[in-house]
């Protein structure tokens, strides 16, 4: 099961200030997920794995 689902906000592990929306989840060949966040201010989609991915903190 994702850790994460549609419309739940997130941030980038490595720099909290940066946060974004998940919008999709994909299933990986080896039973991992993967997530495209519309990342607030860049106005495009970033791919990240769940390792990379913490719940919003604000």
């Amino acid at each position: 099961m994702a850790k994460f689902a549609v419309g739940e906000k997130v941030d980038k592990a490595a720099y909290d200030h940066e946060g974004g929306t998940v919008v999709a989840v994909f299933p990986t060949d080896d039973g991992n997920f993967r997530y495209a966040v519309d990342m607030e201010g860049y106005g495009a989609l970033q791919f990240f794995t769940e390792e990379k991915l913490v719940v919003h903190s604000h």
